[in-house]
């Protein structure tokens, strides 16, 4: 019993200063990586993952419908894997498109710009490809993921 009480004093005597320190480090050093992000070969690459990831998950949202079953008679898991696959990568073109044009929304010269219309559809679509790919066997999902593909697939062609 006295050892377990011994231990947290030794180890509050030996490290005081860590844990009362006035400047505060951060375990991980981010500032390369929020510089090399901000910077163009970040913006490069941000770009070029977004534009892959769009175009993969409206492929796998085509392949996931014309693989259904009651389509081509396909057996569920690989319907179902490949629809999941494509909401992976839909939500994770969510999340590099905010990271890399979240600042591109812009109203001042109206609402209704190429670039704003892309980011609301790309962003509608995207939630409701995770939407339908967790409604599972019910009756909404085919038009809930069918929607959400097609939302996203006109996105990606009002930006060409």
């Amino acid at each position: 019993m006295k050892k377990l009480v011994i231990f947290p004093m030794i180890l509050l005597l030996l490290t005081p200063g860590a844990l009362f320190a006035e400047e505060r480090k951060p375990l991980i050093d981010m500032t390369a990586f929020n510089d090399y992000i901000r910077g163009p070969e970040g913006y490069q690459v941000l770009s070029t993952t977004h534009d892959i990831l769009g175009y993969g998950a409206v492929l796998l949202g085509l392949v996931s419908g014309l693989m259904s079953p009651p389509l081509l008679d396909v057996d569920e898991d690989i319907h179902g894997f490949i629809g999941g696959t494509a909401a992976v990568a839909a939500v994770l073109n969510l999340g590099v498109g905010l990271l890399n044009y979240g600042d591109r929304f812009d109203t001042s010269e109206g609402l209704f710009t190429i670039d704003n219309i892309h980011i609301v559809m790309g962003i509608t679509g995207g939630i409701l490809m995770l939407v339908g790919s967790l409604t599972g066997e019910s009756d909404a999902h085919p038009w809930i993921s069918g929607l959400a593909t097609g939302l996203m697939g006109i996105s990606i062609i009002l930006q060409m």
